[in-house]
């Protein structure tokens, strides 16, 4: 970057990027989306644009379609009011993300997109380190290590450790995307061996700390990626070196999640809690009004996990109400109460959320819904999957383990909403991109500054 527009738009994006997750900056990061947006937009390179559309136009089709069915739905939904004010400040201020992801890529200024990434990046390592630091400060004013984690779960700048800990796994996923680089002899971010392993360090005591028992499902899915890149790519020879290497990473997972079976003490219970999650009608007002209605007893008298019982009993009636309403009750966070009141009736329950973002999206988007939104999703994962073995890999990488994992935890966990959603499409056609189009060489002119194509593998 050599002028001064580029370090200008680049400190907004630091700013952002920093403020984005923290509680109470909705008004601020607002601004700086739309004075971003309006900038890069106006200065739109046309040919740049239309490279990363053609690229990926499946995938803005799907998200368009997705984008129409919201508002169709409003034809015949009962609370269409509330749906439309969801989709404008929710669902729109996505797309605006999304929309901001590719205008750093077709922007005509000398904005390079490896220093946006290492911003994103850094922003990343500085809330595990405020999440570890708080972890530290406890465990020395009590002068033990923390026992099970339970009702000690640390949240760093955020508003939770469920937010904090999806920071931490972007950062994760940002980081193995190199780390499967450098198993294969090459490298993209600019930072030694030593400060990888510091950054790795700190992410996963950060993720510790955190004690999100579903964060296991990224270090499985960045262990699996790890193991069968590197597998694949020295299938050839696959030395004694190598397979230890493969072992160390298996190992080191499985050492991971045998710590957080051990001291998070939820786990103790989850089986025996799952017959009597299931039994939905003898505890009818436990589910409906949580945190009102005492929770039912576990065979041995206990009470139940308030985690383990109301994550199983709200998949089991979000199903329910999603055959219920087929076509869904509007987009929003607070469909499935939306269900409830269809179902049972005015003030049968307190509850709005099932915790799972998918069934979340599905009462409210419905089937159709849910098909255009994994039209563009699986989309988008196919696209990232071929382009693992080009000269942009890294981005490609990123992308693919950003999907995975989101998508994954989408599953269990209600982060398909706010600034989490926002992060996510961000992130996506940023990536997306950047895979589309190669930054050029330092020592080529600034006349075409960029390569795309057949044009950007090396002949």
């Amino acid at each position: 970057m050599e002028n001064r527009s580029s370090w200008a738009a680049l400190t907004l994006f630091a700013v952002l990027f920093f403020i984005w997750p923290i509680a109470h900056t909705i008004a601020l990061r607002n601004v700086l989306l739309f004075i971003l947006v309006l900038w890069l937009g106006v200065q739109w390179n046309r040919e740049r644009g239309r490279q990363i559309l053609f690229a990926w136009h499946p995938v803005a089709w799907g998200l368009a379609l997705f984008t129409a069915w919201l508002f169709v739905e409003l034809l015949f939904t009962p609370f269409w009011r509330e749906a439309l004010g969801a989709i404008q400040g929710q669902w729109l201020s996505a797309l605006l993300s999304g929309f901001l992801g590719v205008a750093i890529l077709a922007w005509r200024g000398d904005l390079s997109p490896r220093a946006v990434l290492l911003v994103f990046f850094g922003t990343l390592v500085i809330e595990a380190v405020a999440v570890d630091a708080q972890g530290f400060l406890w465990m020395i004013h009590h002068g033990q290590l923390p026992h099970g984690l339970v009702g000690r779960r640390w949240k760093g700048l955020t508003a939770g450790p469920d937010k904090s800990n999806y920071l931490t796994n972007m950062g994760l996923d940002l980081l193995v995307a190199e780390l499967s680089l450098r198993l294969e002899g090459d490298r993209f971010l600019p930072m030694n061996r030593a400060a990888m392993g510091i950054i790795f360090a700190l992410l996963l005591l950060s993720s510790y700390f955190e004690a999100m028992r579903n964060g296991l499902i990224d270090l499985v899915i960045l262990a699996a990626f790890l193991v069968v890149r590197f597998a694949y790519r020295h299938r050839a020879q696959f030395t004694m070196r190598r397979r230890l290497i493969v072992a160390g990473i298996v190992l080191v997972t499985f050492v991971l999640i045998g710590l957080d079976l051990a001291f998070d003490h939820r786990w103790d219970s989850l089986y025996a809690t799952i017959p009597v999650a299931w039994n939905t009608a003898a505890h009818r007002q436990a589910w409906l009004n949580p945190g009102r209605t005492p929770l039912p007893l576990l065979p041995n008298g206990q009470a139940v996990s308030q985690s383990n019982y109301l994550r199983i009993a709200w998949i089991k009636e979000g199903f329910k109400s999603l055959f219920d309403f087929p076509l869904g009750l509007g987009y929003g966070r607070s469909a499935f109460g939306k269900a409830i009141l269809l179902r049972f009736g005015p003030g049968a329950g307190t509850a709005t959320s099932t915790n799972n973002g998918f069934l979340n999206l599905a009462l409210g988007a419905g089937f159709p819904g849910l098909i255009f939104w994994y039209i563009w999703y699986f989309l988008a994962l196919k696209g990232a999957a071929n382009g693992v073995d080009r000269p942009n890999a890294y981005w490609s990488r990123a992308l693919l383990l950003i999907l995975l994992d989101t998508g994954a935890r989408t599953l269990v966990d209600a982060n398909m909403q706010d600034y989490m959603l926002e992060q996510f499409l961000f992130l996506c056609t940023f990536l997306a991109a950047s895979a589309t189009i190669l930054e050029k060489p330092a020592d080529k002119t600034r006349e075409t500054p960029y390569k795309t194509g057949a044009a950007a593998r090396p002949q």
